[in-house]
């Protein structure tokens, strides 16, 4: 099925752009459920918080490891079969961790092989829908992509909260959903990329940096705000409550902007959304040291800024998409997640630096600091355009 619009404009491929963002937004529903659950299981198996937090970091060392393999695989098998083989490579070391149990050190192959599925995952979705989106609703498409990816993820620990954390049944049913990932995709169609020349994520990059800094440059800000938003509240004797609200409170800023940061990208040039969204976060970063003592109005900047920072990802896929075709774009849409797991490393690494350094208050002044950097070294399009 396909929408073809009383312009005459080209035909819009639907289901197949309905498949794979209901495919992803049901593997985000399972990240969301897997997370939580991992953490609690390896902190009821007496295990520290530097190595839970050591386990977490597994995940983005896999991305950096296994995207750069991508491009050359979907090239080879196409990319539904792809998604399916990542999916199958996610489901079978999830059911393992259960017999694992308390033999720890089987968690760190397990969760690597995990990960490396649950990357190619992301890749290829990105891939599917930015090589099946128009470019003139691009954004628009984008956009419900990432709102819907948000509340699959939001999704999830409700579902373990139905569970619970014990025995067999939270695995196998975090396993169920991984698994019906696939089923949307049976009855869709995959952008093909046959015949064309395999680029490789590294070549993809150096035409264009910046826009790959994008990425790096989300993960890095969310990474910080993630682990470190709740210690603030804390040491501000807002208690814990407010600690785990002001996250949630960032979360819906973030889900809330992106339809309408994706239909700014349809209206005005991607890059300059994005540039515009660093600019509004750099702004607001150093912002948050004048509210933070008063709650209400910390949250309406935390809401605010969830939403800019956010952003940044949202029309940096937009400018990747209008700007790379083919296999140039499976090439670039896997960089962008190399790009997102490389900030996922370096960022809490960085932010613990200047936390302890600088204080917390100099932490925010730093991300604010980036954030500008990064606008306005991303102000000018490249030769190539976008």
């Amino acid at each position: 099925m396909s929408a073809v619009s009383d312009t005459g404009q080209e035909r819009i491929p639907l289901v197949s752009l309905i498949a794979a963002i209901v495919a992803i937004s049901v593997a985000g529903m399972g990240f969301g459920h897997s997370l939580p659950l991992f953490s609690f299981l390896l902190d009821s198996y007496g295990v520290s918080d530097e190595e839970i937090g050591l386990q977490t970091g597994v995940a983005a060392i896999s991305a950096l490891i296994g995207a750069p393999f991508y491009p050359r695989v979907i090239a080879r098998i196409g990319l539904k079969p792809f998604l399916i083989i990542c999916v199958l490579i996610m489901v079978i070391p999830y059911l393992a961790v259960f017999w694992a149990g308390e033999r720890i050190w089987m968690w760190y192959p397990l969760r690597f092989i995990f990960s490396i599925g649950g990357a190619g995952l992301f890749a290829g979705s990105e891939i599917w829908i930015n090589g099946l989106a128009p470019d003139r609703i691009r954004g628009k498409i984008i956009g419900i992509y990432a709102t819907c990816l948000a509340l699959g993820f939001a999704a999830g620990p409700f579902i373990l909260a139905t569970t619970g954390y014990d025995g067999f049944l939270p695995i196998l049913v975090g396993a169920t959903v991984f698994s019906s990932a696939v089923i949307p995709l049976f009855f869709a169609s995959a952008p093909k990329f046959d015949g064309e020349h395999t680029s490789g994520i590294f070549a993809a990059m150096k035409t264009a940096p910046v826009i790959f800094g994008a990425s790096a440059m989300f993960a890095g800000v969310e990474s910080a705000v993630l682990i470190f938003l709740p210690v603030l509240a804390l040491e501000l004797n807002h208690g814990v409550a407010i600690g785990a609200q002001s996250v949630t409170v960032y979360g819906l800023g973030l889900l809330a902007a992106q339809l309408p940061v994706g239909q700014l990208a349809d209206m005005f040039p991607a890059r300059r959304v994005m540039t515009g969204c660093a600019a509004v976060g750099a702004a607001l970063a150093c912002l948050i040291p004048a509210v933070q003592e008063h709650v209400w109005a910390l949250f309406a900047v935390l809401f605010v800024w969830g939403g800019a920072v956010g952003g940044i990802y949202t029309a940096g896929l937009v400018v990747i998409g209008n700007r790379y075709k083919g296999h140039e774009l499976a090439a670039a849409n896997t960089g962008f997640v190399f790009a997102y797991a490389a900030g996922a490393v370096i960022g809490p690494i960085a932010a613990g630096f200047v936390r302890g350094t600088l204080g917390p208050n100099g932490l925010l002044f730093a991300v604010g600091l980036s954030l500008a950097l990064y606008a306005w070294a991303a102000r000018r399009p490249s030769p190539r355009g976008a």
